[in-house]
């Protein structure tokens, strides 16, 4: 924990409640009827769900239960009824007359929030379970494709400014300093007992502790589960011999009712706090929803097209238990990786509270500027200043480093020399972005204008995620190049997988489907 984050901490136990973490929000807050919220039940040792409740923000859930999680034709076939709302709600190709295109605006978005990570682990089980079964019966289409969304879904929570997934206890995380333990504070009705009793200290802190003592994991409290819902379960399956027993069945879908509600609940009101926020979502968040659009047609959308017309190219789906395709490991690496350096650089410029965390790192800096000289000759321009910094200031600045001025996004600054002079660190930059246009930060006038002379201007790293991101795309046509032997190797003879239904599949490599065309 840095000296900042401790700060944050003393200073909220002083107020007695929650504090903003950051002067905007970090995440997109779609309209009510954009965000599905879902949350899951399961047994005790199993994956597959017992019980789900889905629904939009402000109207009445759908909740759906079976009498044993066990049973897994009953489980898929409620599966397949949360598949067509959930299919249609993220406008998934061939599962709507209104699928989203490759041309999706920062509008268009659509959410799914879930109570915490444990509930986001779900999708994976989804995925695992029903990406490539064999069983369903007539709903075998439209359970695979709930397998494939979610195993996307779950995929690109993991890449860094995400945003059609939301975890409601990691939002409000991110969004608030609260004045407990962190372990404390991943329980979501823990968090919003703090946020939302009216009172001092002590009340939000006793409320919190009530809260906290009734689950919202997809597990439910061991307890329950034995002295509810275990006898419960055990008559149904007796009498599942003999003939259905509606009481039975209406008993325990009661208790898995209170149980799915109370976390899609808590899941509503956590949406409602960030929805109804004082502080805006910050500017760059558009940026990253483009970026999320962009993921969510390439790696999900431009499949499901592949898989009803072969004619558009072959339909690689992940394996949800492995990668056993080098080259889509390796480009989806270099994809989180572009994802993870460009994530800061998106949104510092509109944060002033996440500009100073990146100034006691040593990701920013303050300087005043000592020169302006332009080395162009002719008609070319190029602007070179010399920066005089506070040597006790921390920083990482090293030769042909890249800067970017705070608040003036794409325009860039390349370090030519750091020389120590005296009591001041002498820094030399020459700008090679956006050079002969005018600064969105200070005085506004371009970098060339002498005029700069005298002012302090704050700087922060800049990022080559652009150059990542380009590699990632060359990883496939790499076949020929240096390391084809590990993300192009040949299997002498293809793999087969057990899958979680017992059925058997033949993996594809790299090499077949590029150059064969094959699919999975």
């Amino acid at each position: 924990m840095t000296a900042r984050q401790v700060k944050r901490k003393l200073r909220s136990w002083e107020a007695g409640r929650p504090l903003p973490r950051y002067d905007t929000l970090h995440h997109a807050v779609v309209p009510e009827e954009q965000a599905l919220i879902v949350a899951f039940v399961r047994m005790a040792g199993e994956s597959r769900p017992w019980g789900i409740a889905w629904g939009h923000v402000g109207s009445a859930p759908k909740i759906s239960a079976v009498p044993d999680g066990r049973v897994r034709d009953d489980v898929a076939a409620l599966c397949a009824k949360f598949a067509e709302d959930l299919l249609e709600h993220m406008r998934v190709h061939n599962w709507t007359y209104d699928p989203v295109d490759g041309k999706a605006k920062p509008d268009d978005l659509r959410q799914v929030w879930l109570p915490n990570g444990q509930h986001v682990a779900m999708l994976h089980h989804l995925s695992y379970t029903y990406s490539q079964t064999k069983f369903g019966g007539a709903n075998q289409d439209i359970l695979r494709a709930l397998g494939r969304l979610a195993s996307w879904m779950f995929r690109d929570t993991s890449r860094k400014g995400g945003q059609h997934v939301v975890s409601a206890s990691g939002a409000l995380g991110e969004a608030y300093v609260y004045p407990a333990q962190d372990v404390r504070t991943a329980h979501l009705g823990y968090q919003l007992a703090w946020l939302t009793t009216d009172g001092g200290r002590d009340q939000r802190m006793n409320a919190a502790a009530v809260a906290e003592r009734l689950t919202v994991s997809p597990t439910m409290d061991p307890a329950m589960e034995r002295d509810q819902l275990s006898d419960l379960v055990e008559k149904w399956q007796i009498a599942r011999r003999k003939g259905p027993d509606p009481t039975v069945v209406a008993e325990i879908g009661a208790i898995l009712e209170l149980e799915l509600r109370r976390r899609w609940d808590l899941t509503e009101r956590a949406y409602q706090v960030l929805a109804n926020n004082d502080r805006g979502v910050n500017a760059g968040v558009t940026d990253l929803v483009k970026q999320a659009h962009e993921e969510f047609w390439f790696q999900h959308q431009r499949i499901e097209l592949r898989h009803n017309d072969p004619s558009q190219g072959p339909a690689y789906v992940a394996h949800p238990e492995t990668d056993f395709h080098g080259s889509s490991a390796a480009s989806r690496y270099l994809i989180h990786a572009a994802a993870d350096e460009a994530y800061i650089g998106h949104l510092i410029h509109n944060d002033g509270e996440l500009f100073q965390e990146a100034l006691d790192s040593g990701k920013a800096l303050r300087a005043k500027v000592a020169n302006v000289i332009d080395l162009g000759s002719g008609r070319s321009t190029t602007p070179t200043w010399v920066l005089h910094l506070d040597p006790g200031q921390p920083h990482r600045l090293r030769e042909n480093g890249r800067l970017a001025p705070y608040g003036s996004r794409g325009h860039e600054v390349t370090i030519a020399s750091v020389n120590v002079a005296e009591d001041v660190l002498e820094v030399t930059i020459e700008w090679t972005g956006r050079k002969t246009m005018a600064l969105s930060c200070g005085l506004g006038a371009k970098p060339a204008d002498s005029a700069w002379v005298g002012e302090e201007i704050a700087f922060v790293v800049s990022d080559a995620s652009d150059l990542t991101k380009r590699r990632s795309s060359r990883v496939w046509k790499a076949k020929d190049g240096p390391g084809a032997w590990l993300t192009h190797g040949k299997s002498p003879t293809q793999i087969e997988i057990t899958g979680d239904d017992g059925g058997a599949d033949l993996l594809i490599d790299d090499v077949r489907q590029i150059e064969e065309g094959q699919s999975l």
